[in-house]
């Protein structure tokens, strides 16, 4: 036992004696264990989504599906303004059900006028969905016209602070919402991306105007349903109770899903999304690339203590010889890497504490990292057990050296032993693995957002001109006219994904197609760079709301006909499925898919029409150098023509773009951190390497530089031994990665190749790393060129 307790007070010396070596230990497990930390925030944020929602599994999403036969193309996670009434009165398993509607007017306080999003709600919305209220009573703060509720952050930014309960809003200039209520923040991750209720009580709120006219039966609101304790509510019944209702048609055959609230984020893209979609790849691609940071942190650490092995022969042989046991050595050397561990673990959470606001704006985790004191103490906990678990070899080696062997056995020189190229080998192959994998996520974002496009997004300004105006083609002459305009278009929604219009063409063989309606002038196809593939397209519109003569089809649409050439569909008439029956439709010519802002999925069927009735978009492509004057200048035609409507709604196609993709950013963002990351605890691993060789082979270096070796020689003399592990790294990481990149890739429908410049550059730049740090390091500790080194040394 006195062993025992004296074995206990050599850590402290042993770490104060070999202090750089355990400071490289510490910063390189740290900064391993800081990045797994802000993976698993990031995990824990997107598959929290709208948890911090009481009772949030038992609120659910009516969601709408459009599948006359098989699976859906279509579906929104909106659904027809009268459900939610029905639902309430008719289906026995609904306790209660609400809606909102997304908007956006202007809103104006004496602190700040601004063109705000906000939502319609129903006066019962916070029944259903509790949010949190810090002041106010949530139960009545709807239920008056022209009341409102927001957050805490509108209301700093309405009025300067939080207690603004009676406080008036100006909608439009002229209509005064009074605050009823203020909710806390909303953390980032939750589908409510709108921070404001307005009651639609108020007989000008877009909901009142729906419940008005219940012939308009389109998918317009979000509505929300909670069941009663035991109930369901099949889909089956779902769509029985639309159809009663006169809903779901033959020419819009909808039915009906419900899906808890935290579910959606995973769900496959839909036409008017609640909130962005996650994606499963992205979350096990993150979890994948911040197990392999913390396999080459404790790897590293690992080989860090691997090398003092030889260092410390002596010191164990001299303690054995005294009488340890090897037990008790072994619980020494695990005790010296538990304390490590430990102030590694304490300053991984610090730094996370510290840099977290610093990548909060891309991440989006918007919490505190330790707000949930079992994910702290679970994430130190793992964290400890993974690093003892490398620490056990080096302990075991040292604890197993055997006095007599030792004191005929001389350190080890000219590179690193067997055990020790195994660790070289295991950190250049992550290393590379990592790297490639980043480039290859680049690479992959890059061409989503820019080479798929086919066009420039950065110089293409959408205008939503459905706000308040009606169906209208005069705006594109006057734009047209500006110096700073090149061209125009209008479009139904088109290049968006938003307010898709399905539609069903009914083959010869009787099967039914599922296709995108898509309304267009003669413009489009030329401004977006739509290759014609056979026929023609429109050389006018016409604004009347009859069925379209004439539709030109894309090739998926021509595939999924059956034709096998683009000009076999040239004049062949097409039968649309409605309610009064069949209408045929002319084709009269083909285009090329559309890509437009979702490379995951295949390009869908598309009809395109020249009805004009329906354009609420007008793309418009700006001069380089003058975008600032040029918008400016469309602002000012837009109030003239429209003075009445508001201000014009717009945004850069390539924003439309970035936020589609935007997933994919922060993917790419956080491999790139993690590859920095691996950098870094790459270049402490061979800065440990490396003052361990200069100590076991400083008699050699010596001599060699006594006898006239220069720094290049001696340089390449440290290099020399590491070679082959870098080689046969780049032999095991090469493949892997390959299989890695293919299989990521493919789950895009249409993606970049991978390449070998990635593993071209993975492998130059895992070179260079190792040489510069190894040079570096021989440089700045080669002995001067005279005896005295030789003198001085054993």
């Amino acid at each position: 036992m006195m062993r025992l307790a004296q074995g206990f007070g050599q850590p402290g010396r042993i770490l104060s004696r070999y202090w750089g070596m355990s400071l490289l230990k510490v910063l390189s497990l740290a900064i391993g264990f800081a990045a797994a930390f802000i993976v698993a925030l990031e995990v824990r944020s997107e598959l929290g989504f709208d948890r911090f929602i009481p009772d949030a599994d038992n609120i659910y999403l009516l969601r709408t599906l459009y599948a006359p036969d098989g699976p859906e193309q279509v579906s929104s996670d909106q659904s027809p303004a009268g459900m939610a009434k029905w639902l309430a009165k008719e289906s026995p398993s609904i306790d209660a059900a609400s809606r909102l509607v997304t908007a956006e007017w202007p809103m104006r306080t004496p602190r700040i006028t601004t063109q705000q999003p906000f939502y319609w709600a129903d006066s019962n919305f916070f029944d259903l969905v509790p949010l949190k209220a810090v002041s106010g009573d949530l139960s009545h703060a709807l239920q008056k016209p022209d009341s409102m509720v927001l957050t805490q952050k509108m209301a700093r930014a309405f009025f300067g602070r939080e207690d603004v309960v009676g406080q008036t809003v100006m909608l439009s200039d002229w209509l005064p919402v009074t605050v009823t209520a203020v909710l806390a923040d909303f953390p980032d991750n939750t589908s409510f991306g709108r921070q404001i209720f307005i009651s639609s009580e108020a007989g000008y709120s877009m909901l009142s105007i729906l419940d008005a006219h219940p012939e308009w039966n389109w998918t317009s609101c979000l509505t929300f349903v909670r069941l009663k304790p035991g109930a369901s509510a099949p889909a089956a019944s779902l769509s029985a109770l639309a159809t009663r209702h006169g809903v779901s048609s033959r020419e819009h055959p909808m039915t009906f899903e419900i899906v808890a609230l935290p579910r959606v984020h995973f769900l496959p893209r839909a036409d008017a999304p609640i909130a962005p979609r996650g994606h499963p790849d992205t979350i096990i691609a993150m979890i994948a690339v911040a197990i392999l940071i913390v396999v080459l942190a404790v790897v590293n650490f690992s080989e860090l203590m691997a090398i003092q092995i030889d260092e410390r022969r002596h010191e164990m042989a001299i303690r054995k010889t005294l009488g340890a046991k090897t037990h008790e050595i072994c619980l020494q050397v695990l005790v010296e890497a538990a304390i490590l561990v430990s102030l590694a673990l304490v300053l991984a959470a610090a730094a996370v504490e510290r840099f977290l606001p610093v990548l909060d704006p891309i991440m989006r985790i918007g919490q505190s990292p330790w707000s949930e004191a079992w994910f702290l103490w679970g994430s130190l906990s793992v964290g400890f057990i993974i690093a003892m678990l490398g620490a056990f070899y080096p302990a075991l080696a040292l604890a197993s050296v055997h006095p007599r062997l030792s004191r005929n056995r001389p350190p080890s020189s000219s590179g690193p032993s067997l055990s020790r190229s195994l660790w070289t080998v295991a950190r250049f192959s992550l290393l590379i693995l990592l790297l490639m994998t980043s480039y290859t996520v680049y690479q992959q974002w890059r061409f989503a957002t820019s080479d798929a496009l086919n066009h420039d997004a950065n110089r293409i300004l959408l205008l939503n001109t459905a706000s308040d105006v009606p169906a209208d083609v005069t705006l594109r002459k006057p734009l047209l006219a500006l110096k700073g305009v090149q061209k125009a278009t209008y479009s139904r929604s088109l290049p968006e994904q938003s307010n898709i219009w399905p539609d069903w063409i009914r083959r010869a063989d009787g099967q039914i197609i599922q296709a995108q309606r898509q309304s267009v002038d003669p413009h489009f196809f030329e401004f977006y760079d739509v290759r014609s593939l056979a026929g023609q397209t429109f050389s006018n519109t016409y604004a009347e709301l009859t069925p379209a003569r004439d539709v030109v089809i894309n090739r998926a649409a021509l595939q999924a006909l059956g034709f096998k050439a683009p000009q076999d569909a040239v004049g062949r008439d097409i039968n649309l499925a409605r309610d009064t029956g069949d209408i045929v439709s002319h084709v009269i010519g083909v285009v090329d898919n559309i890509r437009l802002a979702d490379i995951r999925e295949p390009a869908a069927p598309m009809i395109f029409d020249n009805q004009s009735a329906f354009f609420n978009r007008l793309s418009v492509k700006l001069a380089p150098g003058s975008e600032t004057e040029t918008i400016g200048q469309i602002d000012r035609i837009w109030r003239q023509a429209y003075p009445r409507a508001g201000p014009l709604e717009k945004q850069f196609y390539s924003e439309y773009v970035r936020a589609e993709y935007a997933d994919m950013y922060q993917q790419w963002y956080v491999f790139g951190l993690l590859s920095v990351i691996g950098v870094t605890v790459c270049i402490f691993g061979l800065i440990g390497l490396s003052i361990h060789i200069y100590r076991t082979d400083r008699k050699e270096i010596a001599i060699r530089n006594a006898l006239g070796a220069s720094k290049a020689d001696l340089i390449a003399l440290r290099l020399k031994p590491y070679l082959r592990p870098l080689l046969i790294a780049n032999l095991i990481a090469g493949p892997l990665a390959w299989g890695i990149a293919v299989t990521w890739l493919h789950t895009f429908a249409l993606h970049v190749n991978p390449s070998w410049l990635a593993f071209l550059l993975a492998s130059a730049s895992t070179f260079l790393i190792a040489f510069g740090t190894l040079a570096i390091h021989t440089a700045l500790a080669q002995p001067a060129r005279s005896s005295s080194p030789l003198r001085n040394l054993e």
